[in-house]
């Protein structure tokens, strides 16, 4: 009887317990509301992580001479190469890897990889020169030959480019001359019939009427003058005289006709054309650099370099001769055969995969835990498995040796070429059999970038295969370091304090005498993005606190004015002989019923503003100013990745909100109300009552 006084008395004040209701209505819906968006600034935050990624490409640059060698001072350098992108070796990488906000790295290493068997050819297609027609890719060869006569004359108008001058008349005795362009006046174009009896290379048929080409400088016919003068006996050096029946070894490249080489029955590739040359052993290499070009290889001759043709009889006479054409031989041999591998922790750090220019065609990629076990496995691109003839779950035995002067070159159909250049005849540090698990595909590389194409081209004809695979590999330290080469994971949002740290060490900013790093970073179009997770993260985070500290605040002081409010109907129920828990029970009923209408109805309205508030706050946040996206680098915007934002109320989340509301006001309801029922029920009624 008296519970049901005291709900009809709170009644009869209609007006206090409506804004009692409001009031609680107002919290909740404030709480949820802000409940609901840090739930989804959270969740769109882990999307974002899991839809994007951050990739810093870095290149080094440095005032340079045409050796590449750092010019502290360029002002009266004569062979001043410019300001260059480089390639460099022994760099200290640990400051930027450590930098804030880095998460990983991968500095990918490349090696030459000899597969036994497999001669390392191009597919039609692959093809931005006459010199990269389909074919072997090696043409460079050891050939022992000799000469059955001189058919220049039965060629007459099958691209015969010259002739002996006038006041050079042609010996009549039997001898035959190949002029030297660069010394006589005549250009060589005679077609010699000749008899070919071994190839170092193995990968050519040589047209039995070929024409040989023969380039010789006036400071290369003094260097050699010993050497021609042993081919000529007393003649001059203006021609290189062959006679007749004598065997001849000779270094050569072989090179054929538009469209390229064809196949012969035998399996092997038709060449109807030699250039005498220089051979690609005896040579020290190094990087050089033109204002012009760009960064590219060249040589010099060693001291001892042999010359490029002998009589066979003169080799077997000198050991010496004879070890190192033997050597040549069979560094030709391993080159002919050898493949350009790309060792990797992670292929998505490969800017081309990133960005998405890669993708894989058939099969699939390489697993995280093939990674971390190094497992012998690898991944081709289509032209490669086109020009080899391999798929996916061949296996392929590659022994592995390293190589200098990494160049990953720009041009559409650039190519990686390993080059053995050992004279020891077992120069691998490792080897194993792989198979082939996933083709990828290239697509063009389109727009523009601040970095070079090197950064962003893989060549076709690489091969992609864990790091752990490699065992006795060099260790990091001795590796080179480039934009091709060299990824960096970035924390998404931390590019700023990465380019401080950065400033803060002088590692970017130009320098005399020393390299600058430049990095430009590829975050799928996270930073497009990046202004509206940081407004509804700030924005939510701020209203949370705000709701949180009022909600806490508000609901203990609603509850101290709705129990004091039933202080005097305590005092009554209790001298009526009402019992403590029965009056605890009466008031905290009336309690849970306002609760229960305001706090019911502000967790349905912040449910259903979630949403609207939400969209405008990215509305908002859209009209950012241009710097927020000044670091998001890419090729072209179709290959941005997409999230949809989280942008409705959560049941749970709202629940939830329902549940801290409406605790909050009934704990505080009732702690209060067992305050006053400890007093005794006089202290309860007003001072006239008592």
């Amino acid at each position: 009887m008296n519970s049901v006084l005291h709900f009809r008395q709170i009644f009869r004040k209609p007006f206090r317990t409506l804004l009692y209701v409001l009031l609680l209505a107002l919290l909740t819906t404030f709480f949820s509301l802000s409940l609901n968006l840090y739930r989804n600034s959270r969740e769109n935050i882990r999307l974002a992580d899991e839809t994007y990624s951050t990739i810093a490409v870095m290149e080094l640059y440095a005032d340079v001479d045409s050796r590449g060698n750092l010019l502290a001072e360029v002002g009266g350098v004569e062979d001043y190469a410019g300001y260059q992108a480089l390639t460099a070796y022994g760099y200290d990488l640990s400051p930027i890897v450590h930098a804030p906000g880095v998460e990983k790295y991968d500095l990918r290493a490349r090696y030459g990889a000899f597969a036994e068997g497999e001669l390392a050819c191009r597919p039609s297609g692959i093809r931005d020169s006459i010199d990269r027609m389909s074919g072997p890719m090696f043409c460079d060869d050891v050939i022992r030959f000799k000469v059955i006569e001189d058919v220049t004359e039965s060629h007459q108008g099958f691209g015969l480019s010259g002739k002996p001058a006038e006041d050079e008349p042609a010996a009549d005795d039997g001898l035959i001359r190949i002029a030297c362009l660069g010394i006589s006046k005549s250009i060589s174009g005679q077609y010699l019939r000749t008899e070919f009896l071994d190839s170092a290379n193995g990968a050519f048929e040589y047209e039995k009427d070929i024409t040989p080409v023969f380039w010789l400088s006036e400071r290369q016919a003094e260097h050699y003058a010993a050497e021609i003068a042993c081919l000529n006996g007393t003649e001059a050096a203006e021609h290189i005289v062959l006679e007749p029946g004598t065997e001849y070894v000779g270094l050569v490249s072989a090179s054929s006709m538009p469209p390229g080489f064809m196949r012969t029955d035998s399996g092997l590739y038709y060449a109807d054309s030699i250039n005498f040359k220089a051979d690609s052993l005896f040579v020290d290499r190094y990087y050089y650099y033109s204002a012009l070009g760009g960064e590219d290889v060249d040589s010099t001759a060693r001291s001892g370099q042999p010359f490029w043709l002998y009589r066979y009889a003169d080799v077997l006479a000198d050991s010496e001769l004879a070890e190192q054409l033997e050597q040549i031989r069979r560094a030709y041999y391993i080159n002919a055969r050898s493949f350009g591998v790309m060792a990797t922790d992670d292929l998505l750090g490969v800017p081309a995969f990133h960005l998405g220019n890669m993708f894989m065609k058939e099969g699939r990629t390489i697993s995280d835990a093939e990674y971390g076990s190094g497992a012998r496995v690898c991944i081709i691109s289509s032209d490669l498995a086109r020009a080899q003839g391999w798929e996916v779950g061949n296996n392929v035995e590659f022994q592995y040796y390293e190589y200098d002067h990494f160049v990953n070159a720009t041009l559409w159909g650039s190519e990686l070429a390993p080059r053995y250049t050992y004279s020891d005849p077992q120069n691998f540090f490792d080897g194993g059999s792989y198979e082939i698990v996933g083709i990828y595909e290239m697509r063009p590389i389109v727009g523009t970038s601040t970095v070079s194409e090197a950064a962003l081209s893989v060549p076709w004809n690489t091969i992609f295969v864990p790091k752990r695979s490699i065992r006795n590999a060099p260790a990091e330290s001795e590796l080179p370091v480039s934009g091709a080469l060299l990824t960096l994971w970035i924390e998404n949002g931390k590019i700023e304090p990465f380019l401080e740290e950065m400033d803060a060490l002088g590692i970017t900013g130009q320098k005399a005498g020393d390299y600058e790093a430049k990095f430009t970073f590829y975050d799928q179009g996270y930073s497009n993005i990046q202004p509206s997770l940081n407004a509804l993260s700030g924005t939510a985070e701020l209203l949370l606190i705000l709701s949180s500290v009022l909600l806490l605040t508000a609901a203990v002081l609603l509850a101290f004015f709705f129990v004091l409010s039933q202080k005097q109907n305590l005092g009554v129920m209790r001298m009526l002989g009402c019992s403590g828990a029965r009056a605890f029970c009466t008031v905290f009923l009336s309690a849970l019923l306002i609760a229960a209408l305001g706090v019911g109805a502000g967790a349905a309205a912040g449910h259903a503003l979630t949403e609207q508030v939400g969209q405008h706050i990215l509305a908002e946040a859209n009209t950012a100013p241009e710097a927020y996206r000044a670091f998001s680098a890419y090729i072209a915007s179709g290959q941005n990745a997409a999230m949809e934002f989280a942008l409705g109320a959560s049941v749970r989340t709202t629940a939830f909100a329902l549940a801290a509301a409406l605790g909050l006001f009934l704990l505080g309801t009732a702690a209060f109300t067992l305050r006053y029922l400890a007093k005794e029920p006089r202290a309860l009624l007003p001072e006239s009552h008592a």
